[in-house]
């Protein structure tokens, strides 16, 4: 493994660690669902950065099921988090919408 990759990798656990500490904070606070879902897809955001620096140290694998030739799991985890954002986004839009 490159040092770039080591650092790409560590520089996107500490930006999600940063997004996803407060948002389980907020979580308390609110229940408003497009909130929720935005809490969500932060915390998801920080779950796969924490799996990739598994991953790069060797203590994880992506090796569980394929694809084709994509891993599943790292499909799900790099694609959940952008679904909650939407999903919140399309939500908060529903919800605030004027008749």
């Amino acid at each position: 493994m490159y040092d770039s990759e080591a650092i790409s990798i560590l520089v996107r656990l500490i930006c999600s660690f940063g997004a996803a500490f407060p948002a389980v904070a907020i979580l308390r606070k609110t229940r408003n669902g497009a909130w929720v879902l935005m809490i969500l897809s932060a915390v998801f955001f920080f779950i796969d950065a924490l799996y990739s620096t598994l991953v790069m140290i060797g203590i994880a694998s992506y090796k569980l099921t394929f694809l084709g030739d994509v891993p599943v799991l790292q499909l799900l985890l790099t694609g959940i988090p952008y679904l909650f954002m939407a999903c919140g986004f399309a939500f908060f839009l529903i919800s605030h919408r004027r008749y």
